[in-house]
């Protein structure tokens, strides 16, 4: 069993989530206490969510290959 393929998925899952909760125009705000991050608008916190969206899928990918190809 390739736990790294399992790790990957719950792991891009997570990521997901985030994304997704970003994308609904929520500020996460564990990140609006940075200075980069205090005055974004919602299309902002839209397009960081969009994004975090596509890289959680590269993840779940990663996952996926990861248990076809048994990595270990």
């Amino acid at each position: 069993m390739s736990y790294f393929g399992i790790f990957m998925i719950i792991f891009g899952v997570c990521v997901l989530l985030t994304g997704i909760y970003a994308f609904t125009g929520h500020s996460i705000g564990i990140l609006t206490e940075r200075p980069a991050f205090k005055n974004l608008t919602k299309s902002d916190w839209k397009n960081i969510g969009k994004w975090t969206i596509v890289v959680s899928l590269f993840i779940i990918l990663i996952g996926i290959l990861g248990i076809v190809f048994n990595f270990q």
